[in-house]
């Protein structure tokens, strides 16, 4: 008998948490939520003319920018921390890591130089969409 009651209170209350969540339910269906403020940005006043040497400038520098992004995700430099037949690491900033893939083409220079863990090395080839770089040239720096 005692075990009917319990159910019974467990059940009641269940209900009543349904109850009170469809509640709350409709009650926020009905209030719409506010617009969200437009962020307004900086911009050029339309009379205004630019420099034209600092709109060069500009234009310069984001250009090399631009250039400086496209070459990093096709290069790597750094120190070497792991290397293993085909497999390499290089650490390229303070806490910066590129994995690097060879192949049987990837040329090494100096020719015949074997590469270990702590030596200086640039790297070009071909960034991976997992964000490893596919090694066609690696340079043993000194």
């Amino acid at each position: 008998m005692r075990s009917a009651s319990v159910r019974l209170r467990f059940v009641t209350l269940i209900i009543a948490a349904l109850c009170a969540s469809a509640v709350s339910s409709a009650v926020n269906a009905q209030t719409p939520a506010p617009a969200p403020t437009p962020i307004v940005l900086p911009t050029m006043p339309p009379n205004q003319t630019v420099n034209p040497y600092v709109k060069m400038g500009i234009d310069l520098v984001t250009g090399l920018l631009r250039q400086e992004i496209s070459n990093s995700k096709n290069t790597a430099n750094g120190q070497v921390t792991y290397f293993r037949r085909f497999d390499m690491e290089v650490r390229t900033g303070a806490n910066s890591y590129r994995e690097v893939r060879l192949h049987q083409g990837t040329r090494i220079e100096p020719l015949g130089g074997n590469i270990t863990a702590g030596q200086r090395v640039a790297v070009n080839g071909q960034g991976q969409p997992d964000g490893s770089l596919a090694a066609d040239d690696i340079v043993i720096q000194q």
